[in-house]
């Protein structure tokens, strides 16, 4: 059995404002340093086997944080969805044709590429390569995306229905899959109590 956790990155600048995050390299924000502070201290006493980040840097130092002296192994197939001409903007900064774009995406996000970018479909396979590669059995970390989360659960689930339902994923989440011959269990799904400021820490 392999269960693998599923991190997404502490916060962001462009995070805090809303901005399309996709490619671009950000660091985290102190507020995300604070937020991988509060998952390390929940994380203190669990083993894992391996560990993997994406290559990006806010990925990379949430799990720097998180699991310090760990060595991570870094991985651009768990890179965030390419946004091409989306990154950088909020969703209401879009211009009319860019707006078109977005609804036009977002109709079918699995078989549709950003104009510039990707599709869920291309972020998906990414996702099945990277899985495909890893121990097949033990315990195994990834510190990634939100949209790396999102493939992940879409290879699970089955492609969503545009409008009937979605996946918020928090920074510094948790999404844990337990792999099985006989099927995959959602053992959870972004659990980020860790960062309730009413939460014990140590």
């Amino acid at each position: 059995m392999l269960e693998l956790w599923l991190i997404r990155h502490g916060e962001t600048a462009w995070n805090a404002e809303g901005r399309i995050q996709g490619s671009v390299d950000l660091p985290l924000s102190p507020g995300g340093v604070r937020q991988a502070e509060r998952l390390a201290a929940r994380l203190a006493n669990t083993h894992f086997d391996a560990a993997f980040a994406s290559d990006l840097a806010r990925a990379r130092q949430t799990g720097e944080i998180a699991l310090p002296g760990t060595d991570l192994r870094l991985d651009r197939r768990l890179r965030e969805l390419d946004y091409g001409v989306f990154e950088g903007k909020t969703w209401s900064e879009l211009g009319p044709d860019e707006a078109a774009m977005a609804r036009h995406w977002h109709a079918d996000r699995v078989g549709r590429r950003i104009p510039g970018g990707e599709s869920y479909g291309d972020l998906m396979a990414r996702f099945e390569a990277f899985r495909a590669e890893i121990p097949e059995r033990g315990c195994v970390i990834a510190f990634a995306h939100g949209g790396t989360v999102r493939g992940a659960l879409y290879t699970v689930l089955g492609s969503p229905t545009p409008g009937v339902w979605r996946f918020e994923v928090a920074n510094t989440g948790t999404t844990r899959l337990r792999y099985r011959a006989d099927g995959v269990t959602i053992v959870t799904l972004n659990d980020h109590a860790h960062l309730d400021e009413t939460a014990a820490i140590g």
